[in-house]
């Protein structure tokens, strides 16, 4: 159990501490690194003009505050949603994907190339044919260096060469905006074009840009979404600046730092939850560690009691015993903490490599901190020190004549205990009784195995829990086959399809565009959703409202409904009306139901009145599909991409399937402790 401790100790501390050296390598302003922005600002429903971008960007130097780091960069991207037309031997696919226009001399949110790895190469995309390709995806696509792939973003396709395979800062865990789990292998694409590249795919103007990042000089704090201290002071000293730059620009859009942008505050928060979790798991660990031993010792003391009082009438001091019965402990320890040690390095490489296998990083540099070994060993061996101390102690109090004086002592059991033990059979009743008989002993075996218990059953709870959340939700509750994604206005053409073929429709609306403050005056990002209906049978994605009820068409007055989650995080009830920005438009809305069942931050609208907000009638399209029909070429060339259901469904059983094994190895040192324990 000590070797176990260290082991688990040094493990986990060592895959926390390469984490954090990956992310700051990836994330960092030099040749090698990406320089990820400090501010993005985006809009999904509308395009802005190359004049409005620099105009923004020009006013944001000249009322730039002094007392703020000099701002570096300002440069305007084009972010869109498309599809990826892959064949292979299985037949021709349709896949989901999102292109980014990069410029060649981009200074912010640059692909990343990381030396040492086989799966990058090339260069960076520079004229309008060539393309870049996200290295989560080349394996299960088999797309090399030099291969042509056909992409569109809704109004036809055309062809790319690939010229390099690469990374991003903010697609390091590769998952669509809004949605916690990546889809299977190979059915989510992103690719990064030249300025020219994208323009010519869009058919839009040269400039143009519905995102602009922005990259103060060194890395301005941001407040941290798991504290409740706010550390937002210097990077809100900028946001009204650039909030008084776009309406000077006639520009709508949501305006986010490091902490509020998803896919950067995910692996933050991954990031963090390993770090935290590394000192209780070795305090458990190293406490049943310490009881155990605390047990084993007070019985080879009590066996021993003739040998120590022996000694004792020799005129052996009470040091020298205590002595002799704290070096057991120590050498236990010691060769224990030995053994964790060198083991250590093959778990934390262990943990890593299954780290890359989920998130599709590659971790080059891999070290393990002097100092993590020194206070993993130090820990534990305070632990096993003071599990040894209460022992030796008493081996020191035992007085010779009450051993050696020739008195027996007789037991006489409680008369309550014989009565509630009579029934059993002899051996068990004698069992239980001789157990009751040693409180101390037994209060200690049973904390011993209740945190034993308590790794192995609540990793096994929490992973059953997720599962029937999650996949039973998916599977049971909706009944769409795929999803089309469009672009604004190309809904009908996805209907007119759907009607051709037979196939049952439903125009939907999803937008992570949302910010909400909560009662702490934490901002918070969310998705705005609308479907057809509310009620049972109204919609292909039900919702199960577990308080208040549906919305309703009530003039003057926006009535919405929030998932269950959220309304805990944000202090609300329903019932209460609150404010939040679309896009950056502030509205007030009024919570009229809880939804139970939903993974992220959403919130529910009628669908008339978000058309009314956002501008736009539908961002996709659901689709059930009679028996032989599937999506064809013709649906992916008017469409912004195509989610398969059942391709989402195996996307999340597999990640989940991959954070179980390392949940099932937690769970079986807690089975693992408790069989010791109790054969102790």
């Amino acid at each position: 159990m000590v070797f176990v401790g260290v082991f688990a100790g040094v493990t986990f501390g060592g895959y926390a501490a390469n984490l954090e050296t990956m992310y700051d390598t990836i994330y960092e302003d030099s040749e090698t690194g990406t320089n990820l922005a400090d501010l993005w600002i985006d809009n999904q429903s509308t395009v802005w003009s190359s004049e409005q971008v620099s105009g923004f960007c020009n006013s944001l130097r000249q009322s730039w505050p002094p007392t703020s780091a000099p701002l570096d960069s300002c440069e305007g991207r084009m972010i869109l949603k498309g599809a990826l037309f892959h064949s292979n031997e299985t037949g021709e696919h349709i896949i989901n994907s999102v292109w980014h226009g990069i410029p060649e001399n981009a200074d912010i949110d640059r692909t990343w190339f990381p030396q040492g790895n086989s799966t990058v190469g090339g260069r960076v995309a520079q004229s309008s044919n060539e393309i870049v390709i996200d290295a989560h995806v080349t394996s299960a696509l088999s797309i090399e260096i030099g291969d042509d792939v056909r992409i569109g973003v809704g109004n036809g396709s055309q062809n790319f060469t690939v010229v390099g395979i690469a990374y991003h800062p903010t697609n390091i865990y590769l998952s669509p905006e809004g949605s916690l789990f990546p889809p299977e292998p190979g059915q989510y694409v992103i690719g990064y074009l030249s300025s020219e590249g994208i323009e010519s795919l869009s058919g839009l103007e040269t400039g143009s840009s519905n995102t602009i990042m922005l990259d103060i000089e060194g890395t301005p704090d941001f407040d941290l979404s798991t504290t409740i201290e706010y550390e937002g002071q210097e990077i809100d000293e900028i946001k009204p600046i650039v909030n008084s730059s776009m309406v000077e620009n006639e520009m709508d859009g949501r305006v986010r730092d490091r902490g509020q942008n998803d896919a950067v505050e995910f692996m933050r928060l991954d990031l963090e939850g390993t770090q935290k979790s590394v000192t209780p798991i070795t305090v458990m660990i190293g406490s049943i560690a310490a009881i155990t031993i605390v047990l084993s010792l007070q019985r080879l003391i009590q066996s021993q009691s003739r040998e120590i009082a022996i000694l004792r009438t020799l005129g052996v001091p009470r040091t020298s015993l205590m002595t002799g019965y704290l070096i057991a402990p120590l050498a236990i320890g010691a060769v224990g903490c030995g053994l964790g040690a060198l083991a250590a390095p093959s778990g934390v490489n262990s943990m890593l490599d299954l780290y890359q296998g989920i998130i599709g990083i590659p971790i080059i540099e891999r070290t393990i901190p002097l100092n993590l070994y020194m206070s993993q060993i130090g820990l534990v061996m305070l632990l096993v020190f003071f599990s040894g101390a209460f022992p030796a102690w008493k081996a020191t109090r035992i007085e010779p004549l009450e051993i050696l004086g020739g008195q027996s002592e007789i037991r006489v059991g409680s008369s309550l205990l014989k009565r509630l033990t009579g029934w059993m059979p002899t051996m068990l009743g004698l069992s239980i009784r001789s157990s009751v008989r040693k409180p101390i002993r037994l209060g200690f075996t049973f904390l011993a195995v209740g945190i034993s218990l308590m790794l192995a059953g609540s990793i096994q709870m929490m992973t059953v829990g997720l599962t029937d959340s999650i996949v039973g939700g998916l599977e049971e509750d909706q009944t769409w086959d795929i999803q089309v994604y469009v672009q604004p206005g190309g809904e009908e053409e996805v209907i007119q399809w759907a009607i051709d073929n037979n196939a049952d429709w439903e125009e939907i609306i999803e937008m992570p565009i949302g910010t909400l403050k909560d009662t702490t005056g934490m901002q918070r990002a969310f998705t705005l959703v609308a479907l057809q209906g509310y009620g049972e049978g109204e919609s292909m994605k039900d919702v199960e409202i577990i308080e208040g009820s549906s919305p309703k068409d009530v003039e003057g007055e926006i009535q919405v409904m929030m998932d269950e989650g959220s309304l805990i995080m944000n202090g609300w009830s329903v019932g209460e009306s609150h404010q939040i920005q679309i896009a950056g438009t502030e509205i007030e809305v009024k919570i009229t139901g809880s939804i139970r069942g939903e993974v992220a931050r959403t919130m529910f609208f009628l669908q008339p009145e978000l058309v009314s907000i956002v501008g736009m009638n539908a961002t996709s399209v659901y689709l059930d599909l009679p028996e032989g029909v599937t999506a064809d070429d013709s649906l992916g060339m008017m469409s912004s991409g195509i989610v398969d259901r059942q391709s989402l469904l195996n996307g999340i059983e597999s990640l989940l399937e991959q954070q179980t094994q390392i949940l099932t190895a937690v769970m079986g040192l807690g089975v693992l402790f408790t069989l010791a324990v109790m054969f102790n």
